[in-house]
């Protein structure tokens, strides 16, 4: 995915500059499903522009891994570069390729009730105490897509679409009941972790859908 994004940075540096055509396009705001955020574009050439791009936002967050129910906050956070190339100077279609400094994390906890398995192996709620969970990404984080931007006068429109490549999480699993030392539940434990871990794999590729709004130059 860095390749991909070096691709277009290089191709960008070789087309032919329009003096006529630079200088600042849009600065706006954005939501998207990597939070709410801001913008500013810069076109640089007929078919180029470059956007500086920050989100964030926190919301609760619910999963149940092997029969626990983790609850606490997914934390989104990135600030990045990408670059657009559009077919024409008033085709509203672009195509995008971005690099971004990553900050997405999970954290959850969970605090049986009753006898639960912790990596196939029953223990009680005393012995377990609360299990605290981890996930942190790369710390950057690729990003491809496309869109359509639409300029009605001095108002700017955006509809983008594409993938964030996160990649896989590193999960941390602590607890701290009574057996939290004890060797066979520090086993299952970790067994316990790479289970979550899997049902976390899934989130590597982030699934982005922005709506945008903002004043055109």
């Amino acid at each position: 995915m860095r390749r991909a994004f070096i691709t277009v940075i290089a191709l960008a540096a070789l087309s032919p500059v329009a003096a006529h055509a630079a200088g600042p396009e849009v600065v706006g705001a954005r939501i998207s499903t990597l939070g709410a955020g801001a913008e500013f574009g810069y076109r640089f050439a007929p078919n180029w522009s470059v956007r500086a791009i920050a989100n964030g936002y926190n919301q609760d967050y619910h999963t149940t891994s092997d029969n626990i129910d983790y609850r606490g906050k997914l934390k989104l956070g990135s600030f990045g570069i990408q670059a657009d190339y559009h077919l024409s100077e008033t085709n509203p279609f672009y195509l995008t390729a971005g690099l971004y400094a990553n900050g997405n994390k999970i954290n959850a906890t969970a605090t049986p009730n009753s006898t639960t398995d912790i990596g196939g192996v029953p223990f009680t709620p005393q012995q377990i105490g609360t299990l605290t969970g981890r996930a942190k990404y790369k710390s950057t984080a690729p990003y491809l897509g496309l869109g359509w931007r639409w300029n009605t006068g001095a108002v700017s429109w955006n509809l983008e679409a594409g993938a964030y490549f996160q990649g896989k999480p590193d999960v941390t699993l602590t607890s701290n009941g009574t057996y939290a030392s004890d060797p066979r539940y520090q086993t299952a434990l970790e067994q316990e972790r790479q289970d979550l871990k899997k049902d976390l794999d899934d989130t590597k590729t982030w699934p982005v859908v922005a709506l945008g709004v903002g004043y055109h130059f």
